[in-house]
């Protein structure tokens, strides 16, 4: 394959990467918060206040529900930027065979045609059909 015909495929084909999940919402995100049994408690508690006058009490769970919910949704956010950030740490680079000889190129570009070669320990980029394979194997036991 050429360098050409890759950047070709590479177009047609788009990027050889799993898209990224859709952006949750904020609304969504507290919608969640808010359904967990704690806090649906707590909201019973602060109607049932409210219902008996008691204002300052009213005020001071809501503000407990806020905070809860409030840290829920940083920790949710925290959590999914530490997978973002670490999937694009393990981004690797693959050997492809382009022009007649193996170049390095991110595995996001390897496109369908490309020759990948494969050593120990290296991660396949992609489906691939299997052309050829040598293993040795060891047959001494310690």
């Amino acid at each position: 394959m050429t360098t050409t015909e890759a950047a070709r495929l590479l177009a047609e084909h788009g990027l050889n990467e799993v898209s990224a999940d859709h952006r949750v919402p904020l609304w969504a995100r507290v919608a969640v918060q808010l359904r967990d049994p704690l806090i649906t408690v707590l909201l019973a508690a602060v109607a049932l206040t409210l219902a008996v006058g008691d204002h300052p009490d009213a005020v001071v769970i809501a503000l407990v529900i806020v905070v809860n919910t409030t840290v829920g949704i940083i920790q949710e956010v925290r959590a999914e930027s530490a997978v973002t950030a670490l999937s694009q740490l393990s981004a690797p680079a693959t050997r492809v065979l382009r022009d007649g000889e193996q170049r390095r190129v991110p595995s996001a570009e390897v496109v369908p045609g490309d020759v990948v070669a494969l050593a120990e320990g290296d991660i396949v980029p992609a489906d691939a059909r299997l052309t050829e394979a040598a293993a040795r194997w060891s047959t001494s036991r310690g």
